[in-house]
């Protein structure tokens, strides 16, 4: 397995939750899991530690950070001036086939909570952003990209996928009007109650 499969397998493992903040990263244990030698798994905690995913802690070793608040502000900040950018040019370029994209996400998202697969849910409430970034165009999705990985890891900590799936009914309803005012208004609502979402567990 490459040294980069490796990076991304862990990296996963981080954003979707299945690895929290503070739980320890031991080499030896995911290179079990993995199925690969401790090197690559060594290499590829380094580059997370750069990314931000991780730290070393003089006591336990290599662990998945703990959010900062500082961090999370400005996350939410600089995710919330690219959402305005990225309303404007989907209202302006997308297809309704296009738009058909972020319904069937949202299908399959509701008939997960349905289900009671919170996990699945949260995944496709991460999908529908994905999308969202796609639908804006490749320059505007590939500037995303490093905020969306990041804005997954903050959401996993606390998210409520049906207020999550709710929201973003709302949003792509106002997306299917062409209505720009109402896409922005529906998503800054939604990073406002992701925002105090998270700001009420880091207090």
């Amino acid at each position: 397995m490459a040294d980069q499969t490796v990076r991304d397998r862990i990296r996963d493992l981080v954003l979707s939750g299945d690895l929290r903040p503070g739980d320890r990263l031991v080499e030896r244990q995911l290179a079990a899991r993995l199925g690969v030698s401790r090197i690559p798994v060594r290499e590829a905690l380094r580059e997370l530690a750069h990314e931000g995913l991780a730290e070393e802690r003089a006591t336990r070793g290599m662990v998945v950070r703990r959010l900062d608040p500082a961090d999370v502000a400005a996350l939410f900040e600089v995710r919330g001036a690219l959402e305005d950018l990225l309303c404007e040019r989907i209202v302006a370029h997308a297809s309704d086939a296009d738009l058909n994209r972020l319904d069937e996400v949202l299908g399959r998202a509701r008939d997960a909570v349905r289900r009671g697969a919170a996990a699945e849910a949260r995944e496709l409430n991460a999908e529908f952003h994905v999308v969202l970034a796609e639908l804006a165009g490749p320059v505007v999705a590939a500037v995303m990209e490093p905020v969306a990985g990041r804005m997954r890891w903050v959401l996993t900590q606390h998210e409520d996928p049906a207020d999550m799936v709710r929201a973003h009914e709302q949003i792509a309803r106002s997306l299917r009007r062409r209505d720009l005012e109402s896409a922005r208004h529906e998503l800054r609502l939604h990073l406002l109650d992701s925002r105090a979402e998270v700001d009420a567990r880091l207090s």
